[in-house]
């Protein structure tokens, strides 16, 4: 059995108390991407979410808990990041309505979202977010939107996302980091 850890955080009132793994991104702690992805989300007023790249769950968990008429999918590629947000998930108490799946970006989902949010993993390369924004341009609800957290990375994906949207800005810049809003109009 993996060594199990806890990170513990508090994001705009709300707690957060959850599982991780070693071998998982950010393991010990928030990173200060996720930090800022998550004191700026976009969360509507109802509907249903995704949550892609989620690893442990910080960013699923959080929007379950803020807005508790939304459906939230949990996406991961990781067999370690879907058992760890999984794990939480029932932490939480949200089986009901947070859905955890194993699946690269995107495809595992069935149906439109009114919003997705990513902090994605530059580190495997540009073709990450080539993917995600294909993806995207067919499961997001028109006037939905993608909220995007990019160390360094915000030119190749104001590029990248313009060719699917036409409203593509960044909206934030904090140490490296820029928070990017997609908009399908």
């Amino acid at each position: 059995m993996e060594e199990m850890m806890v990170v513990v955080d508090v994001v705009e009132g709300i707690p957060l108390s959850l599982v991780s793994f070693p071998g998982l991104f950010s393991k010990k702690r928030l990173d200060l991407g996720t930090r800022i992805l998550l004191e700026n989300l976009v969360i509507p007023e109802e509907g249903t979410v995704a949550d892609v790249g989620c690893g442990y769950g910080p960013v699923g968990i959080y929007v379950a808990v803020r807005n508790p008429r939304l459906n939230v999918y949990m996406l991961d590629v990781n067999p370690l990041a879907v058992k760890a947000s999984q794990m939480n998930v029932e932490r939480y108490g949200l089986q009901g309505r947070v859905k955890v799946m194993k699946s690269d970006l995107l495809e595992k989902l069935e149906g439109k979202v009114r919003a997705i949010y990513s902090n994605p993993p530059l580190s495997k390369g540009v073709e990450i977010l080539e993917r995600l924004a294909e993806q995207a341009a067919s499961k997001l609800d028109k006037e939905g939107w993608i909220q995007l957290v990019l160390y360094r990375g915000e030119t190749n994906a104001l590029k990248i996302f313009t060719k699917y949207f036409s409203r593509v800005e960044t909206v934030k810049k904090v140490k490296g980091y820029s928070l990017v809003l997609v908009v399908n109009d």
